[in-house]
């Protein structure tokens, strides 16, 4: 029996479209950048094949990575209604590879109190895919790898440490690493969604 759902942010909560966008450009206006299409192809490819769709695509070019720019991140206008419907059926955490002040931020953005653990990166000192944050997360719970859920957006840093764990996964494919591929992946998600709504059927009609 699933205990606790955790979650991943960035594109899983968090929709960066704007954040990935800005990078684009900026970094297009450098000298011998490609075209947007050129650039944006390339990013389809290298997400395709399950690397990293901007920064292996700005290393494809030569080019300087653009800093990320935080303050245009905001939420998927269904994540509130996702942490309502599961905030008292599950104890919900946060397990994410972020800057520093990720509660502030949640607080921010109205989510804080649905959570019982956060796990960030900054705060913590250790990121995904390195399983002792997982490890932290689940001896802070008090529960097991079996009875725990991750959702995330990543098959890299999200699907495979959690499986590998014993965790439930549920991918969901929103963003440029939503774009990957799970058949080549080392581990496979359980399960599969288009969009961060789509979780709440699976853990109120499977994950029971």
């Amino acid at each position: 029996m699933t205990r606790w759902i955790f979650f991943d942010l960035g594109s899983t909560l968090i929709d960066e479209t704007d954040c990935i966008e800005f990078r684009a450009t900026e970094t297009l206006k450098q000298a011998g950048a490609p075209s947007k299409e050129e650039f944006y192809r390339q990013m389809e490819y290298v997400a395709s094949v399950n690397m990293l769709p901007y920064k292996d695509t700005v290393k494809k070019f030569g080019l300087e990575k653009v800093r990320w720019p935080k303050e245009l991140e905001k939420l998927y206008p269904e994540s509130l209604d996702v942490l309502q419907s599961l905030h008292g059926r599950y104890k919900l955490g946060i397990i994410a590879n972020q800057s520093a002040g990720t509660e502030e931020r949640l607080v921010q953005f109205g989510i804080r109190d649905y959570f019982d653990i956060i796990v960030s990166s900054a705060e913590e000192g250790v990121a995904k895919p390195d399983k002792r944050i997982f490890e932290l997360a689940l001896q802070r719970a008090g529960c097991t790898a079996a009875e725990s859920c991750m959702v995330g957006d990543r098959l890299d840093n999200d699907i495979a440490p959690a499986a590998e764990m014993g965790m439930y996964t549920v991918w969901v494919r929103q963003g440029w690493f939503g774009k990957g591929n799970a058949d080549i992946a080392r581990f496979k998600p359980d399960y599969t969604v288009d969009r961060i709504s789509d979780v709440i059927g699976i853990f109120f009609k499977i994950l029971r």
